[in-house]
């Protein structure tokens, strides 16, 4: 694993507005703190910049892992992640009142299903979180 300046760090989270790019958790209602997250791992040839980094909770960094891509639920095809910093967000996903994150493309239903973002536990913390105007 690379080392990551604190400057960058510092760069990553407030550029990502202290949320998780992926599932937009944000920074401020966990315990740990979000992470800079390789959108191209190092292992791929992803390099340590500002411009292949992305703020994560630990589950979406957990979840992703060292993962560029995978099989698409519907069309079976290989698909890359939703990535933060080529992707907009509301492109790929729209949130639900429900808590769930609903993928709208190809690159959403990939990492909707690898990142787990409407595992049961996930969408009744993000609805609670919406309720009390702590999540958007």
């Amino acid at each position: 694993m690379s080392d990551i300046s604190l400057e960058l760090r510092r760069v990553v989270a407030e550029r990502a507005g202290y949320r998780c790019e992926y599932c937009h958790l944000p920074q401020s209602v966990v315990l740990h703190k979000h992470e800079p997250d390789h959108i191209v791992p190092v292992q791929h040839g992803g390099k340590t910049e500002a411009a292949n980094l992305a703020l994560a909770c630990i589950r979406c960094n957990r979840f992703k892992g060292p993962n560029v891509g995978s099989f698409d639920p519907q069309t079976g095809e290989l698909v890359r992640f939703f990535n933060p910093r080529t992707d907009g967000w509301e492109g790929h996903f729209q949130f639900d009142l429900s808590g769930e994150i609903i993928p709208l493309t190809p690159e959403g239903r990939v990492t909707v299903l690898i990142f787990r973002l409407n595992d049961d536990d996930r969408v009744v913390e993000r609805r609670l979180l919406y309720d009390v105007g702590l999540f958007s």
